[in-house]
């Protein structure tokens, strides 16, 4: 089984297919339709692709953070090196976190999950674009000698597994594309593949995800009503009941 790196190196070579291309068209008409944050915002990649300008503004290029275990592919942006699973970054930093592919070729999927949702601001937003595991077009695909070829040499997650995992960590999450080799644009039509699943000839997908916190507000113990009552005022009332017959 090859390494990390390999594979990764695999399916960087694999985007510059023309069918890698095709998604990798897709993919960057989505994530720029989506990234519609202040320039102010400081955006974060855990892995590299080598073509993130071709969906991100110049606008956020100077608060644009790469952070990768590697130090290739070359890239004109700032870059950490360092595990994705214990990031070097403070807690509640990053407005806008980007995994272009990187869960499926990481170790610890749930220590990453975990990561990025310490270092994420709250009503932070994460975008998780990742291949779909099981439908017709890799299925077809799925031919001995293959299986550990790009783009299929990593851990594939299936987008419903992958949300019930985002909602155990408190994230406000839904799928808002699939990509699909035939489409000259994304899938954004979600809606009416909810009670059908996935589209069957998707091979990969979009998961926007916000970070929800709630804040607990203790309750102080109700203070005793003042009534201003003093020994003496009030008659007890069998007392001016005996007045009142006399």
């Amino acid at each position: 089984m090859p390494n990390r790196n390999s594979r990764l190196s695999a399916l960087r070579a694999w985007y510059r297919t023309p069918l890698g291309r095709k998604i990798q068209r897709l993919e960057s008409q989505y994530l720029s339709r989506a990234i519609q944050v202040p320039y102010s915002f400081t955006l974060v990649q855990l892995g590299a692709m080598g073509w993130e300008r071709r969906y991100l503004d110049s606008g956020y290029w100077h608060r644009f953070i790469i952070v990768d275990e590697s130090t290739s592919p070359r890239t004109p942006f700032r870059s950490i090196a360092a595990h994705l699973d214990s990031l070097p970054l403070a807690s509640e930093c990053v407005d806008v976190l980007i995994l272009l592919h990187t869960l499926e070729f990481t170790a610890d999927q749930h220590q990453l999950l975990r990561e990025a949702e310490r270092v994420l601001k709250p009503e932070g937003q994460l975008f998780i674009l990742g291949f779909q595991p099981w439908s017709f077009y890799r299925l077809y695909r799925w031919l001995p000698g293959r299986r550990h070829a790009a783009p299929w040499s990593g851990r594939a997650i299936g987008h419903r597994r992958l949300l019930d995992w985002l909602n155990l960590l408190n994230f406000c999450c839904e799928v808002t594309a699939w990509y699909d080799f035939r489409l000259l644009h994304p899938c954004e039509e979600v809606g009416r593949w909810r009670s059908l699943g996935a589209p069957l000839w998707a091979v990969a997908y979009a998961i926007r995800a916000i970070k929800r916190t709630y804040t607990v507000i203790p309750l102080e113990p109700a203070a005793e009503p003042n009534l201003g009552w003093v020994p003496g005022m009030v008659e007890p009332t069998i007392q001016r009941r005996k007045n009142a017959r006399r």
